[in-house]
Formats: structure tokens, sequence, C-alpha cells
């Protein structure tokens, strides 16, 4: 079992089961709305049902950034910024792009991302800039690419 600040998360085979602390039941109902907003894209996990300030989700196999080197995380940001990016174009502001450490996950089935409890709609998302911001550790002109998204200069390809 993983303890966190708002949930425990029991890993059950092919099943992540969240539990919620008494009290943060809207938390579970956040999580289990976006949950099943975002399942069509295919980088958040699929939802199977909830109980109250319970989530049985899709258990995400794979690797997160606390366990990879400086090259994996290069290797997979652009992939990620993407990911940062739709949900900045559906108005999303995930929370917690700037410390990415247990929430982004490469898997088998590609790049993915988990917990969505603290997620909401915002008129200016800036999921991309957070995550660039994490980056700047990796890349020296992250910062400048984020200048650049902001205007709409949209081009990941440019970090170095």
């Amino acid at each position: 079992m993983e303890r966190g600040r708002h949930a425990s998360v029991i890993l059950l085979g092919p099943f992540a089961v969240k539990i919620f602390k008494m009290g943060l039941e809207e938390n579970a109902r956040k999580e289990w709305f976006f949950l099943r907003y975002l399942r069509k894209f295919g980088f958040a996990p699929r939802p199977y049902f909830r109980f109250g300030r319970i989530i049985v989700m899709e258990r995400i196999r794979g690797k997160n950034f606390r366990q990879m080197t400086e090259e994996e995380i290069k290797r997979h940001a652009r992939g990620f910024l993407e990911i940062l990016r739709r949900l900045d174009d559906l108005g999303i502001q995930k929370e917690e792009c700037h410390r990415p450490d247990k929430h982004f996950i490469v898997s088998s089935r590609g790049l993915r991302l988990i917990d969505f409890e603290r997620a909401h709609f915002s008129k200016k998302p800036s999921n991309v800039t957070q995550f660039l911001a994490y980056l700047s550790r990796f890349y020296t002109n992250a910062i400048d690419v984020a200048k650049m998204y902001r205007k709409g200069n949209v081009n990941f390809s440019e970090l170095k």
C-alpha cells in the first residue's frame, strides 16, 4: 500500500484502488470526473468504478521520473510536453507539473499521467510552463521555450 497526503493506493494485479481519506469525497469525485473525461486520450488510467471515496482504476506499470536517469527524462520530455499541451488546449490544469516525480510514467503502453484529484478547469492552464520550469535543470533554454509557448509559438524541438 502506498500512502499519500490525501489517499492510499492499493495495487491489486491490473487494478489500482485509491481510497481517499475521510472528508475528501470531493477529491474522489474530481479524480473520477477527470479520469472519465480524459479516457479517450489514452494517457490517463482507465477508470472502472467509484464508490464514495474509493476509485478502482487501471494500474499503470512503468518507470516514473523519480526512477529515471537524466537521459531517460530528456528522451521522454517532448512526449510529456505534448500531453501537457493537450491538457492546456482542453483548459485543464493538472497541478504538480513542476514536480512530476511520481505522476509522470513511461509504461509499455506509452507515456502516462496519474493523479488527477487536484485537476480543474482553468482559463489559463500552465501545465506546459510548469513542466518546462522543472526541465530547466536539464535544458539550458527551457525557460525561453516556456516564454515562446506563452506567446503561442509551440516548438518543443528547440529544447537544448
